[in-house]
């Protein structure tokens, strides 16, 4: 990279003297002109995000900004690999976006490299190599520890492959209980035996049956942090790592591939557009 003058000779101290006073947002207001993205677009916005994460990380820990080193970047890492262990993609989004800063502040003179988040070791990005989803076992104990409401919940994920969005807004009236199929954003979904059984016995408790059918939304949930939540509290009671909603539509993509053995049938029925999705399940095979 070919350095640079700052601008503003005297923004190396006037970065210093906000880091000193605590003023985060008066910092990234002096360095938001040399980051990607315009002004209030969504890269602006992600970037300050990442950065504004980071700069309360280091005040909470007393460590400099200015004057970081390699062993602050590897202690950074550890901090994300901790909150995010199942989203190496935000892991590496926030790492790149605090590399993006230190190629800043060196170019400007506020530090002077090389840059301590060049060369670090990250966790793989590839969606394959992760074992994002629930395994058969891990489903089974959420659905022994579960109600008749989480039961259904759980299957939906990981028989059904419906999304988070897709099950916080599933309505009776698209839920045929007789003969165990959902009509979901335009597509047909045959529900699994277990799925189809655990739907019977949810519907009743609310109302739902074959002769007197309910209205209205199937959960109370009106969030996908609400339909979240319930999973976390689940994975609790039954002892088992909490993963993110797609790894139960991951365990669902992978068991209709090992049912069918035709990735378009697997597409068709978790409402994809493209194969693209289905083969990262093919490689987990």
């Amino acid at each position: 990279m070919v350095e640079r003058v700052s601008p503003n000779p005297r923004l190396p101290e006037q970065l210093r003297r906000a880091l000193t006073s605590g003023n985060l947002e008066g910092f990234l207001d002096l360095i938001a002109q040399g980051l990607p993205g315009a002004p209030g677009n969504a890269t602006r916005k992600n970037y300050l995000s990442s950065l504004r994460a980071y700069l309360r990380w280091t005040d909470a820990e007393g460590r400099s900004v200015l004057h970081a080193r390699e062993d602050d970047a590897q202690a950074y890492l550890a901090f994300l690999l901790a909150k995010h262990a199942h989203a190496p993609a935000t892991i590496h989004n926030h790492l790149t976006r605090v590399r993006t800063l230190y190629d800043l502040l060196h170019e400007y003179g506020a530090h002077a490299g090389p840059n301590p988040f060049l060369g670090l070791k990250l966790p793989s990005n590839k969606p394959e190599e992760h074992r994002d989803l629930y395994s058969e076992e891990e489903v089974r104990r959420l659905v022994t520890h579960a109600d008749a409401q989480g039961r259904a919940v759980v299957l939906l994920g990981a028989h059904a492959g419906l999304t988070g969005p897709e099950t916080v807004g599933l309505r009776w009236e698209d839920v045929d209980t007789r003969a165990g199929l959902l009509r979901v954003r335009g597509r047909q979904v045959e529900a699994s035996d277990e799925l189809h059984a655990a739907l019977r016995t949810y519907g009743q408790e609310r109302g739902h049956t074959d002769l007197f059918a309910a209205r209205g939304p199937v959960f109370d949930f009106q969030t996908d942090h609400e339909l979240r939540a319930a999973i976390y509290r689940l994975c609790q009671q039954a002892n088992v790592t909490y993963k993110a909603w797609r790894a139960l539509r991951n365990t669902a993509g992978l068991r209709l591939l090992n049912l069918t053995g035709d990735p378009q049938v697997v597409a068709d029925r978790l409402g994809l557009t493209t194969l693209k999705a289905v083969e990262v399940w093919q490689k987990l095979q």
